[in-house]
C-alpha cells in the first residue's frame, strides 16, 4: 500500500468530510461553550480562565485571513479541523490494518457519528482534539513498526503540542507510555537514554509554554498578581478550573452508575448503530491474537478516556467520549478485515462497512443540519431589542449559556447594547438607575435579574412591565393557527432551574386537540396531529425513542437524541422533528413546539422552560 495512494485517500476523505460540515454549519453565534469561544476568537487577550491557547491561536490567523463574521468563521474553523481529523484517521488507520479501504470506512464512521458531527459544526475545541488523537496514534504506530528517532521525537512533538489545545491529552499517557515501553526495540530500559529522555524534556517545555499566554494575561486584570507564587496560584486554579472540576471528576453518585452505563450503550448506538461495536470487538481480539502490543495500546486508550467520561459529572458527558469514540471506529477497521479474511473478500467486507457508515451519514443528515439555525440570534436580537445606548440599558442575569451567547452579540453583532450582568452592578444599583434616568435612558431588567435587584432594594425601586420584552405564551401562539395545520408538541423533563407552565401548557392542548387529552407522566412526550382534531400520535418515554407518523402526505420522524438522567446541554438539541428529510424542529428540554405546512417548513414555533424560552424585562425606576 503506497504512502501516495495513502495520503491522496486522506485528502480525499479530508475535503469529503469537511463538504459535509461544511453544508450543515451553523451560520452564526450560539450558546454556552461555543458562545464564549466565538467571543474570545481573535482577542490579543486570553486569560488562563479561558484557556485553550493552541485554539485560540489558530482561531486569531485564521479570523486575520477570513474577515468574515467571527461566529461564522470559527465555526468553519472547526468544520475545517474535523475534515483534518478524519484525514488523519485514514493515515492511522492504514497503518493499524494495513487495508486503506478499511482505513476509509473507519474514517467515515467517526466522521459520520453523531457527536463528532456535532462538534464539527460550531465552534469548539473537540475537531482539533481528534487531530492530535489521530496524529498520535498514527505516529505511534508508525514508530512500532519502523522505529526511527525522528519518528520518536515528532510524536513527543505532537503530544506535547496537544496541550495547548485540552488538557485531556493527559488521558492519552497511560496507553501511550505502556505502548513506548513495551514496543522500545532494544528494551524499555532505552526509552530512559539521555536522547530520549532530552527530547521528552524539550518538548514539555515548549508545550508548557503555550500557556505563556494565559499567564501573562494576569497582569493585565484589574487585579494583578502580588506575585509569581501568587500568578501561578491563580494560573493553576484558572487554567484548570479547579473550582468546579473538583465536585464533577469521579463524582457520578453511586446509586446511579447503572444508569450511566446504560448512557454509554445509549451513546455507542447513537454514534455507530450496534453492528459497529460488535466489529469493534472483533477487530481487538484479532489484535491481540497477531500484535498483542497494539492491541493493549488501544484498549488502554480507549478505557482511560471512556472511564474518565463515564466517571465525569457533567452536562455535557456524551463530548468526552470523542476519543474513545475514534478507537472504536479504528477497532472497527481492524474488526472489518478480520471478518473479511474469514469471509475471503476483504475489501468487499470494507467496502460494505463504508457503504453502513454513508447509509448512516444519510440518516442522521437532516438532525444534524444546522445550516437554518439562526435561535441564538432571535432570542438574542428579542432579549436585547431596543438597549441601545441611546434609550435603555439592559442588565441580566440569564443562564450561563444564553450570557456567553450575549456577550458575543455586544461584541460583534450590537456593539451598541448597552447593559450588564445584574451581579457586576448591583452594589451601586440605584445610582445607576438615577444616572440613566437623568439623561432619558430606561433601566431594563430581565426576569432573574429582577429578583436580584428586588432581593436586594426591595421597595426602593419602582417595577412597571415592558410591553416589547413579553413573550407569547404557548396557549397564545396555538390560537392563531387555523384549523387543520399540522403540529408537533414535545414536552421533556426540563432542567431544575427551570419550570413548566403546566396550565398554559394545558390550554394550548386543548385548543390543539378540541379535546381533553391526557399527557403522559414520562421524561419524553411528543403529540402530533392536526390542529382542532384528535392527535394521531401520543407517546411517552422515560427513555429516547423514535416515532414515525404520516400528517396528510408529510412524513414526519420525531427523534430523541438525549439521556435527561444526565444531559443538561445538548449543542444539537435534545431531539429533532424532521418532515419529509427537512430539519423543522430542534427538540429542546421543556415544550418545543412546530406547526408546519405540507413541506416541514415552519408556520409557528414556541420554545418554553428552556434557554431558548423567551425572557420577559422590566423597567425599572427609583421611588
Amino acid at each position: 500500500m503506497g504512502a501516495r495512494r495513502q495520503l491522496l485517500a486522506a485528502l480525499a476523505v479530508a475535503l469529503g468530510v469537511f463538504a459535509l460540515y461544511r453544508a450543515t454549519l451553523l451560520p452564526g453565534v450560539d450558546f454556552g461553550d461555543t458562545g464564549s469561544f466565538q467571543t474570545t476568537a481573535g482577542s490579543p487577550f486570553v486569560t488562563p480562565r479561558d484557556g485553550y491557547p493552541l485554539y485560540f491561536a489558530i482561531a486569531r490567523v485564521f479570523l486575520h485571513f477570513h474577515p468574515i463574521e467571527p461566529a461564522h468563521a470559527v465555526n468553519l474553523l472547526s468544520a475545517i479541523e474535523g475534515g483534518l481529523a478524519c484525514g488523519l484517521l485514514v493515515l492511522a488507520a492504514a497503518e493499524l490494518t494495513g487495508s486503506l479501504a478499511a482505513a476509509l470506512a473507519a474514517a467515515l464512521l467517526f466522521g459520520g457519528s453523531y457527536t463528532f458531527w456535532s462538534q464539527s459544526v460550531i465552534a469548539e475545541v473537540y475537531a482539533l482534539h481528534a487531530c492530535f488523537v489521530a496524529l498520535m496514534i498514527g505516529l505511534a504506530l508508525r514508530w512500532a513498526r519502523r522505529p526511527a528517532f525522528a519518528t520518536l521525537a515528532l510524536l513527543f512533538a505532537v503530544y506535547a503540542l496537544g496541550f495547548g489545545n485540552h488538557l485531556s491529552m493527559i488521558l492519552l499517557a497511560p496507553g501511550l507510555i505502556v505502548f513506548l515501553l513495551l514496543s522500545a526495540p532494544g528494551g524499555w530500559r532505552t526509552m530512559f537514554g539521555p536522547r530520549v529522555v532530552g527530547v521528552a524534556l524539550v518538548c514539555a517545555v515548549l508545550g508548557a509554554l503555550q500557556y505563556w499566554w494565559n499567564m501573562r494575561a494576569l497582569w493585565m486584570l484589574p487585579f494583578p498578581p502580588v506575585s509569581w507564587w501568587d500568578a501561578l496560584q491563580r494560573f493553576w486554579f484558572d487554567v484548570t478550573k479547579t473550582d468546579w472540576r473538583a465536585t464533577m471528576v469521579l463524582e457520578v453518585p453511586r446509586g446511579v452508575l447503572g444508569d450511566h452505563l446504560a448512557m454509554y450503550g445509549f451513546d455507542l448506538r447513537q454514534q455507530f448503530g450496534w453492528v459497529v461495536p460488535g466489529i469493534a470487538i472483533v477487530g481487538l481480539v484479532r489484535l491481540f491474537a497477531t500484535r498483542w502490543r497494539v492491541a493493549l495500546f488501544l484498549l488502554l486508550l480507549w478505557a482511560v478516556n471512556a472511564a474518565f467520561a463515564f466517571g465525569y459529572n457533567v452536562g455535557d458527558t456524551h463530548v468526552f467520549y470523542l476519543p474513545s469514540n475514534l478507537v472504536v471506529a479504528l477497532l472497527a477497521g481492524s474488526g472489518v478485515v478480520a471478518v473479511g479474511r474469514i469471509a475471503g473478500e476483504p475489501e468487499l467486507a470494507a467496502a460494505m462497512l463504508a457503504a453502513y457508515a454513508g447509509v448512516r451519514m444519510y440518516r442522521d443528515f437532516p438532525a444534524l443540519d444546522r445550516s437554518a439555525d439562526f435561535r441564538p440570534l432571535e432570542v438574542l436580537e428579542s432579549l436585547a431589542a431596543g438597549a441601545d445606548d441611546s434609550h435603555a440599558v439592559l442588565l441580566t442575569n440569564q443562564n450561563w449559556q444564553v450570557e456567553n451567547g450575549l456577550s458575543y452579540f455586544r461584541k460583534a453583532v450590537q456593539p451598541k447594547v448597552a447593559g450588564n450582568r445584574i451581579d457586576d452592578v448591583v452594589l451601586y444599583l440605584p445610582q445607576l438607575v438615577d444616572d440613566n434616568r437623568a439623561i432619558g435612558r430606561r433601566v431594563l431588567l430581565t426576569g432573574q435579574a429582577l429578583s436580584t435587584a428586588t432581593g436586594a432594594y426591595g421597595s426602593l425601586l419602582t417595577v412597571g412591565a415592558d410591553p416589547s420584552g413579553a413573550g407569547p405564551s404557548i396557549s397564545a401562539v396555538v390560537a392563531r393557527l387555523p384549523r387543520g395545520v399540522r403540529y408537533v408538541l414535545c414536552l421533556l423533563k426540563p432542567t431544575r432551574d427551570n419550570v413548566m407552565n403546566w396550565q398554559d401548557v394545558g390550554s394550548a392542548l386543548q385548543a390543539l386537540t378540541g379535546n381533553p387529552v391526557p399527557i403522559p407522566k414520562n421524561d419524553y412526550v411528543a403529540i402530533a396531529g392536526f390542529t382542532g382534531r384528535r392527535p394521531l400520535l401520543v407517546a411517552g418515554a422515560d427513555r429516547p425513542f423514535e416515532e414515525r407518523v404520516l400528517l396528510d402526505g408529510a412524513d414526519v420522524d420525531i427523534r430523541m437524541e438525549s439521556w435527561l438522567s444526565a444531559d443538561t446541554i445538548r449543542r444539537m438539541g435534545f431531539g429533532h422533528v424532521i418532515v419529509n428529510r427537512r430539519h423543522t424542529l430542534i427538540v429542546e428540554r421543556g415544550v418545543s413546539f412546530v406547526a408546519f405546512d405540507g413541506g416541514g417548513s415552519p408556520v409557528g414555533s414556541y420554545f418554553g422552560a428552556n434557554i431558548f424560552a423567551r425572557a420577559d424585562r422590566a423597567v425599572v425606576s427609583l421611588r
